[in-house]
């Protein structure tokens, strides 16, 4: 969210940036009317480049952050309904009187969030 903010803050004051100094430019140069409609044109169409570069590099970096979370949205998801699983193996059996096994879900927690912390680590 924050990110989308600056890139969008950052947008806008790079055109009004643009646009300020162009036109602050231009009316300050001594030429003729035709001279300066066509610098004020040649401006306009400047500002539009950039701006639409500037547009496609904020939408390719908004496209690899959305990736980059769906991508550990779903690792997450598997590993939380793996542990899901495991500790329901664990309830059942202790539930059907293995009380050898019900001592380990903690362990198996602990376990499993241990190896999310370093294949996270491993990822940077």
């Amino acid at each position: 969210m924050a990110a989308d903010k600056k890139g969008k803050d950052l947008l806008i004051g790079a055109v009004v940036g643009t646009v300020l100094g162009a036109v602050t430019a231009l009316l300050l140069a001594p030429k003729s009317g035709r001279e300066l409609r066509a610098d004020l044109a040649e401006g306009v169409h400047n500002v539009s480049e950039k701006t639409q570069q500037v547009a496609g590099t904020v939408l390719d970096k908004s496209k690899q952050i959305a990736s980059t979370i769906s991508e550990k949205t779903q690792t997450i998801g598997s590993s939380t309904s793996e542990w899901a699983g495991k500790v329901k193996d664990k309830a059942l059996s202790w539930k059907n009187g293995k009380t050898d096994e019900a001592v380990e879900v903690p362990v198996a927690a602990t376990v499993i969030v241990t190896e999310e912390k370093e294949s996270e680590g491993e990822e940077k």
